[in-house]
C-alpha cells in the first residue's frame, strides 16, 4: 500500500513538473512570438506582423492583447474588413471594452457604415460616458446621418473634456459648413487658428466663408496666409488673383508690414557690454526651408548710425552713407549694381562687397521691406542685424546675403527666435547652450552649407535667427549667463540636435535614415524615469497617439496644445495633387506607414498609385507630401476615410509633436523647469545622457573702452 502511495506521489509530481514546464514553454513561446511580431510591424513586414500576432491569439485564446495588436496592423494597412473581423473576436472576450467598441465604431464611420457605427459609439459611451475618442466618432456619425443637433452636443462634449485640442474646433466647424451654418462655423475656424496658427486645413473654409459673404479684405489676407506656409497653393493662388480687384483696403492696409521705426530701447542688461569676443560665424540671411539663399532682386538697406561699403577682397571704401538714408543693391546681369537715395551708382560688383555700420558696436543694419520681393523672408517685414553684412552675385539667382557676427552675439537673435522669451529660465539657458554648440559643430565641420559660403542658415534647417528685433532681455541674460558653455561628448562638442515638441516621446537617432548612430541620442519616453512605462505594441502606440497623455512637453503654461496632439484632415483629391507634384504616381491607390521607429515615428511611407508605387523614407519628405503644408511630424496615424461606393473621401492624419523629435525637445525642457524645477545641467542630462558642460575660452574684452 504504501508502495503504490509512493508511485501515486511520484506520478503526480512528474505531471505537475510536466505542466508547469508546458506552462513556462507556452509562456517564453508566446513572449517570442510576441517580440518577433512587434519587430515585423517596426521593420515594414506588416502583413508578417499581423500572421505572427494571430498566431500568439490561438497560442493564448483568452488573451485579448495578440488580437488588439493584429488589429491595428490590418487597420494601418487599410485592410478594414479584417481589422473589423478581429476586433469582433476581441469583443467576445471581452464584451464591455469601451476602447474595442470604440474602434470597431470608427472603422465602420471610415467605410460609411455610419448607423453600425452609431450603435457602437453608444454602446462605448454608456459604459463609459467620457470616453473621448467614442464621443468624437458619435458626433461624427450624426453628421452624417443629419442629426444636426446630436451631432455639435456631442462634439461639444469632447471640447469640454479637451478644450485646447484645436482639431475638434475644426470639425464642429465642418460640420457647421455641411449644414450651410456659416456664421457659426466661422467662429469655431477663427478659434482652431488661434490656437493653431499653422492650421492650414482651417484657413482655406475660413477664406471660403469670408468670400462667401463678401467680407473679401478678410477672406484675401486667409489665403495670402495659407500661402505663408503652402507657397505654391493652387486654390490659394488662384483666390488671390481673384479677390484683388474686390479688395477696399490697400494689401498695405490688410496685412500691415512690420517696420523698424527707431532703435530699440535699451534692456537692463547690457549684453553687448557683458559678452567677450569670440569666434566669428557666418550665417546665410533670408534662406528656404533647405537652407539656400532665397531669390533677391532688389535689397534696400539703411542704418540709424550710418554704414560704410567696403570691397571685400580689395578693401577699398565704395561709399560712406548717413544716418537713416536709404541705399539700394540691385540683381543686374549677374552683378551687384549700388546705388545711393539719389539713384546715383557706386559700383556694379561681380564680387562680395561688405555692409558695415559706423559703429560696430551697438550698430546694425536695417533691410526695408520690399513689397514685391520674390524672397518672403523680405517682403512683409524690416529686419535688422548686428555685425556685417556681405552682398555678393548667385549667377542667375539674384544677391547672396551673409551675416557676419561674432557667435555670442548671434545667439542673442537665436534664441528668443528658437524658444519664448516667457519659458521657465532655465529652458532659455539650455537652448543657449546647445545653439553655441551647434554653430561650433557647424563650423568646425564646414556644415551643410559650406558650398554656399555660410556656416548655418537663418531657417529651421539649421537655426531660426530673426536678428536685432527678437532680442528679449530673459534670452540675453540666458546667453550672457551661459557664456562660453557647450555640451561635449569624450571632449568634442556633441551633436545637439533639438526640436520643438517630440509628442511625448523621443526618437533615436539610429532609427532615423541617414542620421548615423550616435550612442547619446538614445530614445525614450519624455517623463521622469519613475513615471515611463513601455510601450511596445502597436495597439498601446494607437491609443496612446489618439490620447493627451502625460509628458514633459504636454505643458500648457508655457506650450500649445497643438504642438502636442494635432490632426488634419485632408482630401483625397488633394493629396493625390500633391503627391504627384514630385512622384507622378498616377492614381493614388493607397498610402499607410510602412516602418516605425520604437517612439513610433513613421520612418517609411508606403504610397501606391496607378502608375507606380514609391516608398519615401527621408524624414522630411514624409512631413512635406502630406499635404501642401508640411505636417507638424512624423509621429502619426493615418485613416482613410471612404464613401459608400467605396471611392476615398479623405484622410483623416491624428499627430503627436512638431519636428523630428531627436535630441532635445524644447517644450519638454520647458516642462521639465516648469513642473519640476530642473536645471539646464539635468534637462541636458536626460536628453543627452552621457555628456557633459565644458567651457570655451574666449578672448577677453578691455572692460575699461
Amino acid at each position: 500500500m504504501l508502495s503504490y502511495k509512493k508511485r501515486f506521489l511520484n506520478q503526480e509530481r512528474w505531471r505537475g513538473f510536466f505542466i508547469v514546464g508546458a506552462l513556462i514553454f507556452a509562456i517564453s513561446q508566446s513572449q517570442a512570438s510576441t517580440n518577433k511580431a512587434y519587430e515585423f510591424y517596426l521593420s515594414g513586414d506588416i502583413t508578417k506582423s499581423a500572421d505572427e500576432y494571430l498566431f500568439n491569439a490561438r497560442l493564448n485564446p483568452q488573451n485579448i492583447m495578440p488580437l488588439l495588436n493584429a488589429g491595428i496592423v490590418y487597420k494601418q494597412l487599410g485592410k478594414y474588413e479584417n481589422s473589423i473581423k478581429i476586433f469582433r473576436q476581441a469583443l467576445d472576450i471581452n464584451p464591455d471594452d469601451s476602447d474595442i467598441l470604440c474602434e470597431l465604431g470608427w472603422l465602420k464611420f471610415h467605410l460609411a457604415e455610419y448607423q453600425d457605427a452609431a450603435e457602437l459609439f453608444e454602446k462605448a459611451i454608456k459604459n463609459r460616458p467620457n470616453h473621448t475618442r467614442s464621443l468624437l466618432g458619435l458626433g461624427s456619425v450624426y453628421s452624417h446621418l443629419n442629426r444636426k443637433v446630436d451631432a455639435i452636443n456631442y462634439l461639444k462634449k469632447y471640447k469640454k473634456l479637451r478644450p485646447d485640442f484645436s482639431g475638434i474646433d475644426y470639425i464642429i466647424a465642418w460640420d457647421y459648413v455641411n449644414f450651410k451654418m456659416y456664421e457659426e462655423a466661422e467662429q469655431y475656424l477663427i478659434e482652431a487658428l488661434r490656437k493653431d496658427p499653422s492650421f492650414i486645413e482651417a484657413r482655406l473654409p475660413l477664406a471660403g466663408i469670408y468670400a462667401r459673404g463678401h467680407k473679401f479684405n478678410e477672406a484675401w489676407n486667409q489665403y495670402y496666409r495659407v500661402l505663408d506656409y503652402a507657397p505654391k497653393h493652387p486654390v490659394a493662388s488662384k483666390m488671390i488673383k481673384v479677390l484683388e480687384g474686390k479688395l477696399t483696403k490697400q494689401p498695405e492696409e490688410i496685412r500691415p508690414p512690420f517696420k523698424i521705426k527707431g532703435p530699440p530701447k535699451l534692456a537692463p542688461i547690457d549684453a553687448l557690454k557683458e559678452l567677450d569676443e569670440s569666434t566669428k560665424v557666418r550665417v546665410g540671411i533670408g534662406t528656404n526651408n533647405t537652407g539656400a539663399q532665397g531669390k533677391n532682386r532688389i535689397l534696400k538697406f539703411k542704418s540709424f548710425e550710418g554704414f560704410k561699403v567696403i570691397g571685400k577682397r580689395s578693401g577699398k571704401l565704395y561709399a560712406s552713407a548717413k544716418p537713416d538714408e536709404i541705399w539700394t543693391a540691385i540683381y543686374e546681369n549677374n552683378r551687384v549694381v549700388l546705388k545711393n537715395p539719389e539713384n546715383k551708382i557706386y559700383g556694379k560688383f561681380t564680387g562680395p562687397i561688405l555692409v558695415e555700420p559706423y559703429n560696430p558696436k551697438n550698430g546694425y543694419i536695417i533691410f526695408e521691406r520690399i513689397k514685391n520681393s520674390d524672397n518672403t523672408w523680405f517682403r512683409n517685414s524690416d529686419r535688422a542685424y548686428r555685425g556685417i553684412m556681405e552682398l555678393y552675385p548667385i549667377k542667375n539667382r539674384g544677391i547672396g546675403i551673409v551675416n557676419i557676427i561674432d557667435m555670442e552675439i548671434y545667439l542673442l537673435g537665436v534664441v528668443p527666435s528658437e524658444v519664448m522669451s516667457y519659458w521657465p529660465y532655465e529652458t532659455l539657458k539650455t537652448q543657449a547652450i546647445i545653439a553655441r554648440t551647434q554653430v561650433l559643430i557647424r563650423k568646425e565641420r564646414g556644415g551643410k552649407h559650406r558650398n554656399q559660403g555660410y556656416h548655418l542658415c537663418d531657417s529651421q534647417h539649421c537655426q531660426v535667427y530673426k536678428g536685432v528685433t527678437a532680442e528679449r532681455n530673459s534670452t540675453n541674460n540666458a546667453v550672457v549667463d551661459t557664456q562660453g558653455q557647450i555640451l561635449t561628448y569624450r571632449g568634442r562638442p556633441a551633436q545637439t540636435f533639438y526640436h520643438s515638441n517630440c509628442g511625448g516621446h523621443i526618437q533615436a537617432s539610429k532609427d532615423v535614415p541617414r542620421w548615423g548612430h550616435i550612442s547619446y541620442l538614445k530614445t525614450h519616453q519624455d517623463l521622469p524615469k519613475e513615471k515611463q512605462k513601455p510601450m511596445d505594441s502597436p495597439w498601446e502606440f494607437h491609443q496612446w497617439i489618439m490620447s493627451n497623455p502625460p509628458s514633459n512637453c504636454n505643458f500648457p503654461p508655457a506650450t500649445s496644445s497643438s504642438h502636442f496632439r494635432w490632426i488634419r484632415i485632408i482630401k483625397h483629391k488633394d493629396l493625390s495633387y500633391r503627391i504627384n507634384l514630385k512622384y507622378k504616381i498616377g492614381k493614388l491607390k493607397e498610402i499607410f506607414p510602412l516602418k516605425r521607429s520604437s517612439s513610433g515615428n513613421v520612418n517609411a511611407l508606403r504610397i501606391v498609385g496607378s502608375k507606380k508605387t514609391v516608398t519615401i523614407d527621408r524624414e522630411h519628405l514624409i512631413r512635406n507630401v502630406l499635404g501642401f503644408g508640411s505636417v507638424k511630424s512624423t509621429l502619426f496615424f493615418m485613416e482613410t476615410n471612404r464613401f459608400k461606393d467605396g471611392k476615398i473621401r479623405n484622410y483623416w492624419i491624428y499627430g503627436g509633436g512638431w519636428g523630428h523629435g531627436i535630441g532635445l525637445c524644447q517644450s519638454g525642457a520647458a516642462g521639465m523647469a516648469g513642473k519640476y524645477g530642473k536645471t539646464s545641467g539635468e534637462i541636458l542630462q536626460f536628453y543627452f545622457p552621457g555628456t557633459k558642460l565644458s567651457k570655451i575660452k574666449y578672448i577677453r574684452k578691455n572692460k575699461k573702452k
